[in-house]
């Protein structure tokens, strides 16, 4: 499969230049036939079509990846190694091992930006040392509601915090914890995406928590602002049935990861006395990394953790030069799902698939190519000595001559 590079950039210059003049054309004949008087319009600010304005924006970035091959990162946080400093699990998050490190960006909507930002607000750090990788995280909140006290519950049905691990990158196998204020667990193992026919099982992971508030909880008449929480997750458990060493993570090793917390409407129960859940509503869903949708279990939509030795520095971000073939992987897979999806059948010929031309323009990659494979694809890419691939079960790894 290969395209002009130079057709294709064509192309989107002509799709913008083309859109831009019918927004003019129609704007000049939908001008009234008398004109405003100036006192109408005197200090008006000039108005600009937002749709205009996006298609422009997605226009040059597409033709920006695909002159330069570079692709924008997801969200991504770089956890810095202890270094001899020690963290006591108690869910403060008051040592000085979690004050020199930066947190996380606010989390979002899930569904993306265009989306209300939340009330809540929420910021995670992470460290690790040779054993562990601890998870701090601080989490806005003026009604601390939880009565799960069971572990295994399902924890998100309530105001809860979770984060997933894909600890060597093949969108399998990964692991979520889950935690309420209450500090009531569920922690599991994912044989693949449930969308891709996966399911949980029963998996260990927590070695140490903590939960902590400055106020009460689920007891409305003491006045509260957060609650916070603290946990250890052994390398050795991340790495069950991975390919991965259950040893500690390597300098710049980069994992899959996401976090999010859910949100409940809550009121007081005039019996007694105590926060629960508005009958019928339902629970916003805020993450780090939007996926685009109410859904978390979409591994090809989430950030990047990156482990390093090194003193923690500030505004460190993830360098991984890989993510070009995992983006490109990923993008075909989408779009195999999105074709299959109306068609009822997958493709070889990616001609057929809406891909970007940083995939299709021929210079960023040796070879893009697909196969069915019983029943399914296989989608390989090339760029020098290194394979990527990826199936329709979203199955990812990567082999080398």
């Amino acid at each position: 499969m290969q395209h002009s590079g130079r057709c294709i950039i064509f192309g989107c210059l002509l799709g913008c230049v083309t859109f831009f003049g019918l927004g003019v054309v129609t704007g000049y004949f939908s001008i009234p036939s008398r004109t405003a008087p100036k006192a109408e319009t005197q200090g008006l600010p000039q108005q600009s079509s937002p749709l205009l304005q996006s298609y422009q924006n997605k226009c040059q970035r597409k033709i920006y990846e695909a002159k330069n091959c570079e692709i924008e990162l997801p969200r991504n946080y770089v956890a810095y190694h202890l270094n001899g400093k020690t963290i006591t699990v108690d869910g403060k998050l008051d040592e000085e091992a979690w004050k020199e490190v930066d947190h996380t960006e606010d989390f979002l909507d899930i569904r993306g930006i265009r989306y209300p930002k939340p009330k809540e607000e929420t910021r995670v750090k992470i460290r690790w040392d040779d054993t562990h990788v601890y998870v701090g995280a601080w989490l806005k909140e003026d009604k601390v509601w939880a009565t799960y006290d069971v572990k295994d519950s399902r924890i998100y049905q309530e105001n809860a915090f979770e984060v997933f691990f894909d600890v060597e990158r093949g969108l399998r196998m990964y692991k979520e914890i889950e935690i309420n204020a209450l500090g009531t667990t569920w922690d599991l193992m994912l044989t693949r995406a449930y969308d891709d026919g996966g399911d949980f099982v029963d998996w260990e992971g927590i070695s140490a928590k903590g939960v902590y508030t400055d106020g009460l909880v689920n007891i409305p008449s003491k006045n509260t602002t957060y609650w916070s929480v603290e946990m250890a997750f052994p390398f050795e458990a991340l790495s069950e049935n991975t390919t991965r060493a259950p040893g500690p993570a390597e300098d710049n090793e980069v994992w899959f990861m996401i976090m999010a917390r859910t949100e409940y409407p809550l009121e007081i129960n005039s019996t007694n006395g105590r926060y629960q859940q508005v009958p019928g509503s339902e629970a916003s869903w805020y993450s780090w990394n939007p996926t685009g949708e109410i859904a978390l279990h979409l591994p090809n939509r989430w950030g990047l953790l990156q482990f390093r030795k090194g003193s923690p520095m500030k505004n460190s971000v993830v360098k991984f030069d890989r993510w070009i073939m995992y983006k490109a992987l990923f993008d075909i897979f989408e779009a195999q799902k999105a074709r299959q999806a109306v068609f009822g059948s997958f493709v070889t010929d990616l001609v057929f698939l809406n891909l970007p031309p940083y995939i299709t323009m021929g210079s960023c990659f040796t070879t893009v190519t697909a196969e069915l494979v019983d029943g399914g694809f296989k989608a390989t890419v090339a760029h020098g000595l290194v394979k990527g691939h990826i199936n329709q079960n979203r199955y990812t790894w990567f082999t080398n001559p």
